[in-house]
């Protein structure tokens, strides 16, 4: 058994810096021979789940490659000792086992796939060297696992692999959506529905849905509401550098809102068209012409810090020319926008940065 390398970079996790968290990528090889699955931790496996998985596996031959949610581990040992800041890097030494947290699942499935008798050696060593997203911890007590355990496994934060149908993996965008909502507290906070594929105002105050928070993101990094098969590429090629930047990025954005800014009967924050403006103002502002790989201005947190000073507010004089009035003259009254505003509001936008730089001036 020889030492293995991860690349990526060590971010320090509620202000504790014992405990850390490292998204990287990992060879399938690499995994399934070096997982140890703690019964202290992880539920007793669901056998009936596993011909499913190994079903979607087999059938799954694309450009993009395998696309299975993130395995989530822990690493027992030190990391100071193992990681080189310089160059990123953490190496695995030999005889260490990642303990599981999340993937069991997905762990015993491609290791059942990969042993099976009439499967191709190509095919074999193709899936071997294909590449899965890690999640990887550091510091945690038994405590801390068990919890971490238990919080992934609830309805409200997780996707069963069992529910294929609903949770197509074979988008990348919906991995890169889950991805980037299982390691973002804030987004977390601000809630996102992952279930159905619209919210009832004013009932909800959930901030957006996975649908939409997928053209947010590609209206951020793109330009449009949905990405091109070149663009895939480009998140394939870099993903866990821009899945460390949009972590960063909607960290930055949710602290420049109000409080529970999904809450349409104060803020029209909650809102497709607005959501929409915002993310087109920040593809505008911070993201910079490369067709090549991702590229954002180095100040991009101090642009994105500017909105706090818009009025999101529902009595804004500047909103209502795109403003209707939904269920009105009942207890469930609220505003809304007009569809297809997101131009119109980000001139808006625009406006008031513009008058924000003539004040400070």
């Amino acid at each position: 058994m020889d030492d293995f390398r991860l690349i990526g970079s060590i971010q320090v996790i509620d202000q504790d810096e014992k405990k850390a968290l490292m998204t990287t990528q990992i060879k399938v090889r690499d995994i399934l021979t070096r997982y140890r699955i703690d019964p202290g931790i992880n539920r007793d496996l669901s056998y009936n789940r596993i011909p499913k998985i190994i079903q979607y596996v087999d059938s799954f031959e694309t450009d993009i490659g395998i696309f299975l949610p993130s395995i989530v581990c822990t690493f027992p040992e030190d990391p100071t000792r193992y990681y080189d800041r310089e160059k990123m890097e953490l190496v695995v030494p030999a005889g260490c086992k990642l303990v599981v947290i999340d993937g069991q699942h997905r762990i015993k499935s491609l290791e059942q796939y990969t042993t099976s008798k009439g499967l191709s050696e190509e095919k074999k060593e193709r899936i071997l060297d294909s590449d899965m997203t890690l999640q990887l911890y550091f510091g945690l007590t038994i405590l801390d696992e068990q919890t971490l355990f238990a919080d992934m496994n609830s309805n409200s934060k997780r996707v069963s692999m069992s529910l294929i149908a609903n949770y197509d993996t074979r988008d990348l965008m919906n991995v890169l959506v889950k991805e980037l909502y299982n390691i973002s507290k804030p987004l977390q906070s601000i809630r996102v529905e992952f279930n159905k594929s619209r919210l009832v105002r004013p009932t909800s105050t959930h901030f957006t849905t996975s649908v939409r928070l997928k053209k947010f993101i590609s209206l951020l990094l793109f330009g449009k509401k949905e990405p091109s098969s070149k663009d895939e590429h480009l998140i394939k090629e870099y993903y866990d550098e821009l899945l460390s930047f949009l972590e960063r990025f909607f960290r930055v954005l949710i602290e420049v809102m109000p409080p529970e800014p999904g809450n349409v009967l104060k803020y029209m924050l909650g809102h497709n068209p607005l959501q929409n403006a915002i993310a087109l103002y920040c593809h505008k502002r911070i993201m910079t012409e490369n067709t090549q790989r991702f590229s954002w201005i180095v100040n991009w947190e101090e642009v994105v810090g500017e909105l706090r000073d818009v009025n999101w507010t529902t009595k804004n004089p500047e909103w209502r020319p795109y403003m209707l009035v939904s269920r009105a003259n009942t207890p469930y009254e609220f505003h809304l926008f007009i569809e297809n505003v997101e131009r119109e509001l980000l001139r808006i936008l625009e406006k008031e940065e513009g008058a924000l730089k003539l004040l400070n001036d």
